[in-house]
């Protein structure tokens, strides 16, 4: 049973007539009498009975005409208010790394604010990594990212800002009072990392491997409060960026020897949309 056939049988009922209903309609008659037929041999049952002009609906026929009137209504409604939803503005798809989150998005709004702009925004909070697969998937229409590497040449990119990686510990760790800190002195140390969906938790596999030591890795997550969580207990340490390593009360951040420092980019795939465009303008003022 298709919706068009139900208006067609519905139609015939309440005008009691096939030629009215066609003209109703602005179909042919023939359109009006197949779509009947139709809803006879899909459910096997008789629903109009001719007469010398028009037709008697059959009790079969009448169950369904008082169903269809709901039937109908519903159907009516439905489009209209996807037809209204349709019309509203689209809010711009951002995802961004939970590090960088907790830093950009109060920035961001804070430039919404001043500059009164009204834009919807809907984020997620996904490693680079997944963040990269949703915007080639077309689920995600902005990331912010962190790389080392150059952004690849099938995105569109707007440097944000650089980021520092630092070892993050409970006060009163025995390495708490180093200035910096190499991969190797933390061999041996309970470490929290970031699942490998992350950039960051890649590139210090990478550091630990050049030095040729294996990381004792107690916990991996994607959650930064778990990490958050674990390095206050004082259960493991970990890293973090120096901007949010730096809010934790209660524990130190400690520089890596070598340096270890990420970009941050907003990249985009697609053609932008007015909301998108927007803030894309935006993010290229607040470079941080």
């Amino acid at each position: 049973m298709t919706l068009q056939q139900l208006r067609y049988f519905e139609a015939a009922c309440r005008l009691g007539s096939i030629s009215r209903a066609a003209e109703s309609l602005r179909v042919s008659q023939p359109s009006v009498s197949m779509a009947i037929r139709e809803l006879e041999r899909e459910f096997g049952v008789v629903l109009t009975v001719k007469r010398y002009q028009g037709f008697d609906l059959t009790e079969d026929g009448r169950i369904l005409y008082e169903m269809s009137e709901s039937l109908l209504r519903h159907a009516e409604h439905l489009t209209e208010q996807m037809r209204v939803r349709s019309q509203r503005r689209r809010p711009v798809r951002l995802g961004i790394p939970p590090m960088i989150g907790t830093v950009l998005l109060p920035a961001l709004y804070r430039a919404f604010q001043r500059q009164g702009l009204d834009i919807l925004l809907s984020t997620e909070e996904l490693g680079t990594k997944t963040l990269l697969h949703d915007l080639r998937e077309n689920t995600l229409d902005l990331a912010f990212i962190s790389h080392r590497l150059p952004v690849d040449q099938e995105f569109s990119s707007v440097p944000i800002a650089e980021a520092e990686v630092v070892w993050c510990a409970l006060q009163g760790h025995f390495l708490a009072d180093r200035t910096q800190i190499s991969v190797q002195e933390l061999e041996g140390e309970p470490l929290v990392f970031f699942n490998d969906s992350f950039s960051v938790g890649e590139l210090l596999l990478r550091q630990f491997s050049e030095a040729h030591i294996r990381p004792d890795i107690f916990h991996t997550t994607a959650q930064l409060s778990t990490v958050q969580s674990l390095i206050r207990s004082g259960a493991a340490t970990g890293f973090l960026l120096r901007s949010m390593a730096e809010t934790i009360p209660g524990t130190v951040c400690v520089p890596l020897s070598p340096p270890l420092s990420m970009h941050v980019s907003l990249v985009w795939k697609q053609k932008p949309f007015r909301d998108m465009a927007r803030l894309i303008s935006l993010c290229q003022t607040m470079m941080l």
